[in-house]
């Protein structure tokens, strides 16, 4: 224990001696501060000390592996550098480290450290052993530092350069629900500094390291939804209440997540949130809400977010996110809607999710619905055919149904139409089904009444695509009864079928200049549009009085979206003194049948003489007595004159003058 004593007295004798600790070196603009770093090094650059998975991000300050190519237990280094070191004497650090997530595990000074050339002029080296203390329950701090003695020639390090090598064992594991290890290495200043020759103690800029240990996960796709997603129930009377659970399912990585709700508010009020336990159950969390009873005139609104705070990892799997208390104010009916939803994994980054919506009634209204109420499908030509249901929900005690459903003969045929079992029943049936007018009428009486509060198949109808276009399916002269042969209100929804829609247009022309000279380029833009619902590819033309002057192909244009192409008009080739009609025309597609709006006419061009600035049909003395009046000329200048300027270079030269003089005498 003396001769420990001893020999760190020594050793602090010897830095008293060359340094004068308590002072800082005045910096000038001109010198550089110097900076310590953590460096993702050559793995090879110490043998046999690397065992963890392949390096990547070698020179970033980044260290990063993945568990199907790294194990608990394999170790890593890192280099601790030095860069703009000027006067550097002797260095000191302080790095801490998580001790539940790494352990330290060697360090030395490599083989081309900072002070290697005092080294091998066989003076004397100071380092002092490593010293590793803790912080706290989970952070320890790993103490080094390396100065010399000088000899006869002074000499100090300037530049950049390694000052030591520092390995750790990685010794928390990661699994497929907690697949994210993150930890960071930091310089503590109070322990870190860089020594000068012959005084003067600099604290340098600090870097920061990042450690990250990955279990590969494929993400899921999350369901944001409520439960219950239908809340009817006709003895929620005005101010009871009740609870709905806003849900995830098949969350992978979840971190944070936000949503605005909303409701009728002549329905419901919103009186209360509360935190769900899903994301609780990966760390400490941070939830917020807001509810605006009058977001607007018809609806209310809340504003919910939550995230954790210092967790590795994000939730994984299903959960409650929040429970919603609602006070009913009055009778009727809404839909709570999701809005602005999004979920956050870890890192931060977004995660693809679909999303449900909610539904509350205090009254039983029946719903007869064509199911799914949308067929949109490009791939629906003619020839094709497809299939719908008609549906009943919300229904109690319905003994007999009648509906005429209706279509468009021109675009679509019945080719079938099945009545399955309800609940188990069969009904006695009466239907007709008349192609030529498009409506098939079914009367349905069950052996027994039907109650239900979901979705029940009642028809199922399928159709032949005859031609391309677009039908309503529509349920008309409805009729519900039940055993009383009283009639039961309800609410009847209908349907469309949108086949392949092909239809391209011109919807704008902008034409520059309006008034060119002979020769002059003329610039058309020319905006399109895709009406339909396929991806398209087609010919522009550009015309003038009918004739082509140049085309381009537009291609890959979304449904629903519009582009605009530049058509460049020559007209060296055209005669003078005439105003020209400029048109641009979309070619039709295949399939295309509304190709009223394929072309479209929109402005002239004045072509000129060249050189008859005025535009009266004659080159004379009259514009020769312009373009000189101009001559020295640009944009902004008193005199400057844009008819004068006829080469187009933006100012008015010798070159515009000559070109008016050489036509002299011309006219149209």
């Amino acid at each position: 224990m003396k001769a420990k004593i001893c020999c760190i007295t020594l050793i602090l004798l010897i830095l008293a001696a060359t340094m004068t600790f308590g002072f800082t070196t005045p910096k000038t603009d001109a010198s550089p501060t110097p900076e310590y770093s953590f460096v993702n090094p050559d793995p090879a650059s110490w043998p046999g000390s690397w065992t963890a998975g392949p390096p990547r991000y070698t020179g970033t300050s980044d260290f990063i592996f993945y568990s199907n190519e790294t194990d608990v237990d394999d170790t890593f280094f890192m280099n601790v550098t030095v860069t703009d070191a000027e006067r550097m004497k002797g260095w000191g650090i302080g790095v801490v480290f998580d001790h539940t997530k790494l352990s330290y595990n060697g360090s030395r000074r490599p083989p081309d450290h900072v002070f290697k050339p005092v080294q091998d002029l066989g003076w004397t080296i100071i380092a002092p052993s490593v010293t590793i203390e803790s912080i706290n329950s989970t952070h320890s701090i790993m103490k080094w530092g390396c100065t010399y003695i000088m000899g006869e020639e002074e000499w100090t390090f300037n530049g950049t350069g390694t000052l030591c090598q520092i390995r750790f064992r990685i010794i928390k594991e990661v699994s497929e629900t907690r697949p994210k290890v993150v930890s960071w290495f930091v310089f503590d200043p109070e322990w870190t500094a860089l020594y000068q020759h012959p005084a003067g103690t600099i604290i340098p800029s600090l870097g920061i390291g990042y450690y990250q240990y990955l279990y590969p996960i494929i993400p899921k796709i999350a369901h944001l939804t409520f439960e219950p997603e239908r809340v009817v129930d006709v003895s929620l009377v005005p101010t009871s209440s009740f609870n709905i659970s806003l849900k995830v399912f098949n969350a992978t990585d979840l971190y944070s997540w936000e949503t605005k709700i909303y409701y009728e508010s002549q329905i419901l009020n919103a009186t209360n949130v509360f935190e769900g336990d899903f994301l609780k159950s990966a760390g400490t969390t941070v939830f917020e809400f807001d509810i605006l009873r009058d977001y607007n005139a018809t609806h209310g609104q809340i504003s919910i977010s939550c995230h954790l705070i210092g967790a590795d990892n994000g939730a994984f799997g299903d959960g409650e996110l929040a429970k919603i208390t609602f006070e009913v104010l009055d009778f009727g009916d809404t839909p709570i809607i999701i809005a602005d939803d999004n979920l956050y994994d870890s890192s931060g980054l977004p995660i693809t999710h679909t999303k449900g919506s909610g539904y509350f009634s205090n009254r039983l209204i029946a719903k007869l619905s064509i199911d799914p109420p949308e067929v949109i499908d490009p791939s629906l030509v003619p020839c094709t055919n497809f299939t719908i249901n008609v549906t009943i929900t919300d229904i109690e005690n319905m003994k007999m149904l009648i509906f005429n459903l209706t279509y468009t003969r021109e675009v679509l045929l019945e080719l079938q139409v099945t009545i399955p079992s309800v609940q188990g029943q069969m009904p006695t049936k009466k239907i007709t089904i008349d192609d030529e007018s498009g409506y098939i009428w079914v009367n349905l009486t069950y052996p027994n009444p039907i109650t239900t509060y979901t979705p029940a198949t009642v028809a199922t109808i399928t159709f032949h695509v005859e031609a391309m276009g677009v039908s309503p399916i529509n349920l008309t002269d409805t009729h519900i009864e039940d055993p009383t042969r009283k009639p039961i209100a309800h609410e009847v929804y209908h349907g469309i079928f949108i086949g392949l829609i092909r239809d391209v247009a011109v919807v704008g022309i902008e034409v520059y200049p309006k008034v060119a000279y002979t020769g002059w380029l003329v610039y058309v833009n020319v905006t399109v549009r895709n009406k339909g619902n396929l991806t398209e590819a087609f010919n522009v033309l550009g015309k003038y009085d009918g004739n082509i002057f140049n085309q381009t192909t537009v291609t890959d244009l979304a449904p629903n979206t519009e582009t605009t192409v530049m058509l460049v008009w020559s007209t060296k080739t055209v005669p003078p003194c005439h105003n020209y009609t400029i048109s641009a025309e979309a070619e039709a597609v295949p399939y295309e049948i509304n190709l009223l709006d394929n072309t479209l006419t929109d402005g002239s061009v004045k072509i000129k003489l060249m050189g008859d600035i005025n535009g009266d049909g004659r080159v004379d003395i009259g514009d020769i007595n312009t373009v000189v009046t101009a001559f020295g000329t640009y944009p902004g200048h008193p005199r400057w004159s844009l008819d004068a300027d006829l080469d187009q270079n933006g100012r008015i030269t010798m070159g515009d003058v000559i070109l008016v003089v050489m036509n002299f005498g011309k006219t149209c």
